[in-house]
């Protein structure tokens, strides 16, 4: 029976053994799909650090700041908090549009501050 000779999906080299055999190795297989899929998930990838990001300032404000304290939108900033993106709003008490971070929410005093809150349980 004649074996038909394969080349590497990857690198292109020659390879013999099993008829349904693509790569040559483990190192090129991997390489491969990295190439293929790591760009799909790039951007997913970025999004979710700076989903991160934010919940760590909000998280690390939350802890500094006392009970009935406002932070100025200055020092968000400072810390490299991007209000655009965020995991989802919700209305509470009257009209105040809550928006979170995972399970740090802020909402707006004013035009210059906010007011951080952490969600009492998640849910599972």
């Amino acid at each position: 029976m004649d074996q038909l000779i394969k080349q590497c999906l990857y690198c292109n080299k020659k390879m013999q053994g099993r008829t349904d055999k693509k790569f040559c190795s483990n190192h090129c297989r991997s390489s491969y799909h990295n190439t293929i899929y790591g760009n799909r998930t790039n951007y997913m990838r970025r999004i979710n650090a700076l989903l991160l990001r934010n919940r760590k300032i909000l998280s690390d404000l939350f802890l500094l700041q006392r009970k009935g304290s406002y932070i100025p939108l200055s020092e968000l900033y400072i810390k490299g908090f991007t209000p655009q993106h965020f995991t989802h709003q919700a209305k509470h008490t009257g009209k105040t549009l809550y928006t979170y971070c995972y399970e740090f929410g802020y909402y707006y005093v004013g035009k210059d501050a906010v007011k951080i809150i952490q969600e009492a349980s998640i849910e599972s």
